[in-house]
């Protein structure tokens, strides 16, 4: 499991973000995930105020947090253009066959943890989503026989 602190000052416990490298995502204040309330998470501070952690973005797992209106973590921050955009490619599938949105939006999903992966090649982070729909399309065209717009 992959855990990350958070900067809350005068948090009352350690606040962490689990799982920052895939979709989904939790919030804990000292070991214990806390439930998005409101918009947001609550933290509460030694003072016996709290504090509000937002999230913003569009795209799951490229997310920004934010306590109030100061940036303290960005889920996206390693994976830059190419791979942005490369993520989008099963998403082409669309235009294959009317369950092709179903598949490309699974891999869309899937591809998401590998782009975001440090780990991998730079390379490989920009050719897997790609080969993955040039694969994806074939077998479409096999199990089918149809190539584009349902055609």
């Amino acid at each position: 499991m992959d855990i990350v602190p958070l900067d809350v000052p005068g948090a009352r416990q350690t606040v962490e973000l689990e799982n920052p490298q895939g979709i989904f995502y939790k919030i804990r204040v000292g070991g214990e995930v806390i439930k998005r309330t409101k918009g947001g998470w609550s933290v509460p501070l030694r003072n016996g105020s709290t504090a509000k952690i937002k999230s913003q973005g569009f795209i799951p797992g490229f997310q920004a947090l934010y306590l109030e209106d100061k940036k303290i973590y960005d889920m996206g921050a390693g994976v830059q253009l190419p791979e942005r955009i490369a993520i989008f490619a099963p998403l082409i599938l669309l235009i294959w066959v009317p369950f092709g949105l179903v598949l490309g939006l699974i891999l869309f999903f899937m591809g998401i943890p590998g782009v975001k992966n440090q780990q991998m090649p730079r390379g490989l982070r920009i050719a897997l989503p790609l080969i993955n729909t040039v694969a994806a399309a074939v077998i479409l065209t096999l199990i089918t026989g149809r190539i584009g717009i349902w055609g």
